[in-house]
């Protein structure tokens, strides 16, 4: 009999904001313990929120085995890491003050615009043990920002926004690109119909929504994608590689291990290596019954069964800067695309609500909307151009892919 246990703590500072100001405050402060208990081929799992007796959760595990739930795959053990990736910021209190002063710098700079939604200040401690020597310890302090900017004269919702998610901080930063965002959103400019070399950022599409699916290693092993059997097959560009990441290098700001207290080298395994697709992503039971490379993708909640859960996907940077790539021409630079979607087969076509025709440094202005098609071979295929060496951002690692894409304006 194996016990384990899974414990997340989260300290959060949420600012809601309205028409420009702080209107509330909100903190919490909460601790999730998962109990588990392994035994003959099976497991047993309760939770406690806040405040727990020890022995008697592990007792309640100890009841529940008698649901017969299978887990039939060596415990992970004899594994002990510690990370600590630390903020700018000591407390919510400090981080409370900046984005105060902050938002007094944003409605100096740019009268005509209404700043909206939350700033958050998170840090999580994510641990896992258990009696067969596994100790895995992940303390993550961070910044999540989605600001909302919309103009007075405007009857959208919102017209754009600033997101990112990272540790660094630097105000004049933050509010560069917010200004360069209100600037590019007051100038009005046009493109013709055609193909262009367009940048998408995860924060505001869903361009790698196919990846996720079809990569996902139970609907893989039972011939349900399309990427079923190509496993050693050259399918993308030679400069395309996909990795399962838990790196804060590539922006990822997540415990470094999964739910079954497997991590991998840099924290990183790649799924599509220079084109060539090497295995779906899989937890324990999906790399066994399927007999695929184990990728370490459990997930699920603190109190839940591991289960095979998708992980960020991130693309390899190239060696070229966002202006190399470019090469003198204009981009279209995507910053908002919702209501898009993937054929079964892979075509790709999505609407474009908020756009800028983009010079590798400034947005030039604001495009109008745009229909963009595609289909998902070509996107990683012959029309991947790459993802650029530097980072659009210094508060995170924000590395800019860029498609040729078919771009029409509805």
């Amino acid at each position: 009999m194996i016990r384990e246990k899974y414990s997340i703590k989260t300290e959060e500072t949420s600012l809601n904001i309205v028409q420009g100001e702080i209107e509330s405050i909100r903190k919490k402060n909460i601790t999730k313990t998962g109990f588990r208990i392994y035994d003959h081929g099976k497991i047993g799992v309760s939770g406690a929120i806040g405040a727990y007796d020890e022995d008697g959760m592990f007792e309640k595990s100890l009841e529940s085995l008698s649901l017969e739930i299978p887990y039939e795959y060596e415990v992970t053990g004899n594994t002990k890491k510690s990370v600590r990736i630390e903020s700018d910021f000591e407390n919510g209190a400090d981080f409370t003050s900046e984005i105060e002063e902050l938002l007094k710098d944003l409605k100096r700079d740019n009268p005509g615009f209404i700043f909206s939604n939350k700033i958050n200040y998170v840090n999580e401690e994510v641990c896992l043990k258990n009696d067969i020597g596994l100790d895995l310890e992940s303390i993550v302090s961070r910044l999540e920002s989605s600001l909302l900017l919309k103009e007075k004269s405007s009857p959208n919702l919102m017209d754009g926004f600033v997101g990112f998610e990272g540790n660094k901080w630097n105000k004049d930063e933050f509010v560069r690109l917010t200004n360069m965002t209100c600037e590019g959103l007051r100038k009005n400019t046009d493109i013709e119909n055609g193909y262009h070399k367009v940048i998408m950022i995860p924060f505001g599409c869903d361009f790698l929504s196919k990846m996720y699916s079809e990569l996902n290693g139970l609907k893989y092993g039972t011939g349900g994608s399309i990427f079923s059997g190509k496993i050693g097959q050259k399918l993308f560009s030679e400069d395309f590689t996909l990795y399962q990441s838990l790196s804060p290098e590539d922006g990822v700001f997540w415990p470094f291990f999964d739910t079954e207290g497997t991590l991998n080298e840099n924290f990183r395994y790649p799924l599509i290596e220079n084109g060539i697709l090497k295995t779906p992503y899989t937890d324990k039971k999906t790399a066994r019954d399927f007999k695929l490379e184990h990728t370490g993708s459990a997930g699920g909640t603190y109190d839940s069964v591991p289960t095979l859960s998708p992980f960020p996907l991130v693309m390899e940077k190239s060696k070229k800067t966002i202006k190399e790539i470019l090469n003198g021409e204009m981009a279209v630079f995507v910053l908002f695309a919702a209501g898009g979607d993937f054929t079964p087969e892979g075509k790709y076509a999505t609407p474009v609500q908020t756009s800028f025709l983009f010079d590798g440094e400034r947005f030039v202005g604001r495009l109008p909307q745009l229909n963009m098609t595609s289909n998902i071979y070509d996107m990683f295929g012959k029309d991947f151009l790459g993802v650029s060496s530097d980072s659009f951002t210094t508060l995170s690692p924000m590395h800019l892919p860029v498609f040729r894409m078919k771009t029409d304006k509805i």
